[in-house]
This record gives C-alpha cells, sequence and structure tokens, in this order.
C-alpha cells in the first residue's frame, strides 16, 4: 500500500500549529482509486481524508487525481469572453483597446498553456471568437485580412497577440526548460522520459526548437497578406519607392482613432467595403446587376472611386476633406509667423483668413494672383511671402487616391510652373517655390511630403495631424456614401 499525501506531514512536537490543520487534507491512491483513512499525527491531532468529490487548488487549478481539462477549459473560455467583451464596451481608442485584451484578457489562457490540454483546433476557435466579438462592436470589419489583425503596428497591423503562436511557444519553451534540466537533474529526466502525453508538454517527444527558431511569425503574416489578391493590394502600394512606410503607418502606431474607425480605415485599404463592384464581381451576388456608381451612374462603384474619384462628390465632401488638411497647413503657418495669436481652436473649426499680413510675412489663402499675362492656374491654396528674403511660397493642397499619389504631384509642380515664373518678375522675388501638399485617401505618405514640410519650415511631425484628417474625412464620406439609396 503506498500512501501520497499531498500535505506536508513532517511537524515538530516543539512547532505550534497555529496555521490551522483544519485547511490541511490527506489523499490516499491505492492503484490509481482514491481510500478513505484520515492521518494521525499525534494523539490529539489529525489531518482528515479528502473525499472522492472534493477537489484541490494546485497551479491555480482544481484537480483531484487529475486535473479535469474539459471543465478548466470551459471555464476559461467563458472567462476570457466575459473579458473581451467587457473591453470592446469602453470608450478606449484603437490601441489601447487591443493593448487592454493583450495584458488583461490573453493572460487569463497563457497561464493554462503547458498545464491545461489546447488543441490546434481549441486555440483557432478562441482566436475565431476574439474576432467575433470584435465585429460584433464594430472594432474590426468581418471582411479584413485576418492576418492584419495580429501583425505589428508599425507593420500596418492592429498588433493583438497571437495565441497560438503563444501557445506553441510557451509549450516549446518548457519542453526546452525540462530536456535542459534532465541533464542535471534526475527527477527532471525520469518526467522528461515517461511522459507519454501524460500532459501537454508530451516530453517523450522532442521539441522542434529549429522550425520554431527559424520562422519570423510576423514576416511570415506580412507574406501571407502580400499574397492575398484583394487585400494584398495595400501593403504593395507602401513598397512603392516613393511611399514612406513607416509614416503611413504612424496614425497604427499612434493609436488614437476609436477602434471603429480604425477598424473601418482599415476595411477601406483592404478594399472590402460592400460597393457595387464588389459585389458583383467579388462576392459573386447573383442580385448584383449593375455596378454603375449610385450618385454619378457612369463609373463603376469601387471603394477608389468613392474615396476620390465620383464627381459629384468633388465640390462637396472631397472640397471640406481638402479644406480641412488646408486649414492645417494655414493656422501652422499663421501661428509660425505670429500672424493669428489664438492658439486653441481646432483645426476643424478653424477658419482662414482671405489676406493675413505683418511686417515680414504676408499670407494668402484661396486668392487669384493678379499677373501680367494670362495664367490659368493663377489660384493656390495658400500663398506664403517672406518679405524680408524675398521668398515665395506657392502651396497647394491634393488628396488623391494611393495609386494616384506620384502622378498628382507630378501635376502640382508642372501646372504652377509659369505662375512660378510670373510671382519672380511681378513681385521681384528671389526665389519662388511650388510646395504641394499631397497625402492619400487613406493615410498613405508620400516621401515628398517630408521635402514639402521642411520647405516651409514645419515641423516634419505635421504629417501626422495631415494623416489623421485625411483619414477621418475619407471614413466620413464613405460611410455617407454607403447609407444612400442603391437605386
Amino acid at each position: 500500500m503506498k500512501h501520497l499525501i499531498d500535505t506536508t506531514t513532517e511537524f515538530s512536537k516543539d512547532i505550534n500549529m497555529e496555521f490551522g490543520l483544519d485547511k490541511c487534507k490527506t489523499l490516499h491512491i491505492i492503484r490509481g482509486k482514491i481510500q478513505p483513512g484520515d492521518y494521525t499525527i499525534n494523539t490529539t491531532d489529525t489531518i482528515t481524508a479528502m473525499e472522492p468529490t472534493d477537489l484541490y487548488k494546485y497551479l491555480g487549478y482544481k484537480q483531484l487525481k487529475g486535473i479535469d481539462h474539459t471543465a478548466i477549459k470551459n471555464t476559461l473560455n467563458t472567462e476570457y469572453k466575459r473579458r473581451v467583451t467587457a473591453i470592446c464596451k469602453t470608450q478606449l481608442t484603437g490601441k489601447h483597446l487591443i493593448k487592454a485584451l493583450n495584458t488583461y484578457a490573453i493572460p487569463i489562457l497563457t497561464y493554462s498553456f503547458g498545464i491545461i490540454k489546447w488543441s490546434k483546433t481549441d486555440i483557432q476557435q478562441i482566436e475565431r471568437t476574439t474576432r467575433t466579438t470584435l465585429t460584433k462592436h464594430n472594432n474590426l470589419h468581418p471582411k479584413s485580412a485576418i492576418e492584419r489583425l495580429t501583425i505589428k503596428r508599425q507593420n500596418g497591423g492592429r498588433g493583438l497577440i497571437d495565441i497560438n503562436h503563444l501557445w506553441q511557444k510557451q509549450i516549446n519553451r518548457l519542453k526546452t526548460f525540462f530536456y535542459t534540466k534532465s541533464h542535471t537533474s534526475n527527477i527532471h529526466k525520469a518526467v522528461a522520459v515517461n511522459d507519454h502525453n501524460y500532459t501537454p508538454l508530451n516530453l517523450h517527444e522532442q521539441p522542434d526548437t529549429q522550425h520554431n527558431d527559424t520562422i519570423d511569425p510576423q514576416t511570415q503574416k506580412i507574406e501571407d497578406w502580400k499574397k492575398k489578391v484583394l487585400h494584398g493590394r495595400h501593403p504593395h502600394d507602401l513598397e512603392q519607392p516613393h511611399i514612406d512606410t513607416i509614416a503611413s503607418n504612424k496614425f497604427l502606431k499612434i493609436g488614437n482613432l476609436f477602434p471603429e474607425t480604425e477598424g473601418f480605415i482599415i476595411a477601406i485599404q483592404d478594399q472590402i467595403i460592400n460597393t457595387k463592384n464588389y459585389r458583383k464581381y467579388i462576392i459573386k451576388d447573383p442580385t448584383a446587376t449593375n455596378d454603375k456608381c449610385r450618385k454619378c451612374h457612369t463609373q463603376p462603384e469601387t471603394i477608389q472611386h468613392i474615396t476620390g474619384a465620383c464627381t459629384t462628390l468633388t465640390q462637396t465632401d472631397y472640397t471640406h476633406r481638402h479644406n480641412q488638411v488646408a486649414n492645417i497647413i494655414h493656422q501652422k503657418l499663421a501661428l509660425k509667423h505670429k500672424l493669428i495669436q489664438d492658439t486653441n481652436t481646432p483645426y476643424y473649426n478653424y477658419t482662414p483668413q482671405t489676406v493675413l499680413e505683418n511686417t515680414t510675412h504676408k499670407l494668402y489663402y484661396d486668392r487669384a494672383i493678379l499677373t501680367d499675362r494670362t495664367i490659368h492656374y493663377n489660384r493656390p491654396d495658400i500663398t506664403l511671402q517672406d518679405k524680408i528674403n524675398k521668398i515665395t511660397y506657392l502651396i497647394d493642397i491634393a488628396v488623391p487616391n494611393t495609386h494616384n499619389l506620384q502622378k498628382t504631384i507630378g501635376e502640382k509642380i508642372t501646372k504652377y510652373a509659369d505662375l512660378k515664373e510670373e510671382v519672380t518678375r511681378i513681385w521681384r522675388q528671389d526665389k519662388v517655390y511650388v510646395v504641394p501638399i499631397v497625402v492619400s485617401t487613406t493615410g498613405v505618405i508620400p516621401n515628398h511630403l517630408h521635402h514639402s514640410l521642411k520647405l516651409i519650415d514645419l515641423k516634419d511631425s505635421t504629417y501626422i495631424q495631415l494623416q489623421k484628417a485625411a483619414i477621418l474625412n475619407t471614413c466620413r464620406i464613405v460611410r455617407k456614401f454607403m447609407q444612400l439609396d442603391e437605386n
């Protein structure tokens, strides 16, 4: 007969047992069956035995002869879902919502990896539950690229911990620990030799360290994202030589958008908004027979058409977005050169004055420049004149679609070439610069924008505010458009 006692049973007679023997229990297991039998310490003190229905906690989990993996998994799943739902109901920004999931919800599961037997199907179901809950609270579009959710924010994703990778990594590290210790410890060696799938580690099988060390999950996810025909267009756009990838993903890195807005602009970048063209050609909806735009009725209704190519939106929504970006540049120039004093007005409530002037600078907003000969393009968005150094800046704003960025920058420079010559001659300027301020509808930043901001002596970080303004207004335009009657 062998007695397995789960509590310390060797006590000195001189020890004052104030910790309470009523909290101690013994467990007798004979040939896999629990046997009754109390443990007598002395004539007055006895530790009672556990009943077959009793449970005790070890490593935080209730168990008796072993661990009830199914019951514990159900408990963990329920608590995980509760925490994810609670986080989604908060007013956290996009970055902080994901951070809360990583630090408050996912650790509930992390502690069990290597102790509780999770299957790959279980882990996939947990990840699916996470995405479903985020979608339910409008924080994730159901058709968005799955990879983007767990790609790091600086790489264009949202930064959620990859539960599957975390599960595999933790088990692999525990296995490596046991194998390393088995070289110097007999007990670790005995455990490693005899664990034939008794634990989730299954130490009898050697860990696949080579596989886990050579594959970077982030790199693999980005490659999988790029391979997608529709979703992969955005990462390929960011790889263009004239695009600043780090700056283009800055809004995700900062993460100060609401989760709903963040999820929506990502859906726009992934081009999975439910437009007529998407329904007809991508998801093959048999009811979608006509893909013409519901506003202009001439061009196919793609997401690029909605964000920057519909002629009926040019004088309204596109102009409003353009003006919001122009307001930022005008306000910063006016403050920098002390043409205005109010520093508290946000850009979206700021109304630029047509003419601002002091002894050193003159600032025009949307004003035609009179010339001796006819110039077709003589009305830049902003004109800044440095009276002291005799330098003029012709600043023009544009918010085109991503594939038109390079073309738009070139057009702006060519467009104002004649005006540049006339201003140099008439105003007797030493230098006249054409300064295109161009950011894409989805917040993609061209390298040329940094050059333009440096030329007019604004902080390079100004692009962050321009990017946010473009994204917020693009989301507003698409939401408003999609609410229109299709007929």
